[in-house]
């Protein structure tokens, strides 16, 4: 198991650094036999923030991961394929389009047959950021973001495309939308919260877009 720890503020460290085929076997291993006094995690691009009820020094740490058994590597436990229906009307479809020398129907074509998959959960409650976008759409961020994108905004940016879950200011090149909600904030009430009713998504699952009328 590869990957270099960092103090994290006072009762959490970053493991940084961790293999693609790694990512949810440390996931898998906290569930199944976690380390003294672990509370919860949160997988990054390439780290693991793992939170702690109280202070650990970093010797119980690197001990647990040299002798917890992380068993098969490289996929999500109960990953689920997520179809997204999308209305492509978006601003920036046309400057896509342009920016790509496509037309705007390729566009539509080449971003909705691609299969994507959860990377991270961020920026904002909920926020995918869905790797599998195709290389023929891969433009850089706007330079200058907007202050607002509504939730369900469907956009690219980079190597990612992404869903906004929140209205959000945001620099991403906005194709169209859709009517699921991704991050409900009204099932965060109470003091057994169940993320599953209140995220959409979560890192591993696999969505497609549809596009509709």
């Amino acid at each position: 198991m590869r990957g270099e720890l960092m103090a994290y503020g006072k009762r959490a460290w970053l493991l940084r650094g961790v293999e693609d085929a790694d990512r949810f076997s440390i996931g898998a291993a906290l569930a199944k036999e976690p380390p003294l006094h672990f509370e919860e995690y949160v997988l990054g691009h390439s780290s693991i923030l793992l939170i702690f009820a109280q202070p650990v020094a970093k010797t119980i740490l690197e001990g647990w991961l040299s002798k917890a058994d992380f068993g098969k590597r490289g996929k999500a436990k109960n990953s689920k394929l997520h179809k997204v229906p999308v209305v492509y009307d978006g601003p920036d479809l046309g400057f896509v389009a342009e920016a790509t020398g496509r037309s705007v129907e390729e566009v539509i074509k080449i971003h909705s047959e691609g299969k994507y998959s959860v990377r991270m959960i961020g920026f904002t409650p909920g926020f995918p950021y869905l790797e599998g976008l195709d290389p023929r759409l891969q433009i850089d961020r706007r330079n200058t973001p907007r202050n607002r994108i509504e939730p369900g905004t469907v956009a690219i940016g980079g190597p990612h495309a992404g869903i906004y879950t929140v209205a959000s200011p945001g620099g991403w090149n906005l194709l169209g939308r859709t009517n699921l909600k991704f991050f409900q904030a009204d099932r965060c009430k109470g003091a057994k919260i169940d993320t599953g009713k209140i995220f959409r998504l979560k890192p591993g699952d696999q969505v497609q877009f549809v596009p509709q009328q």
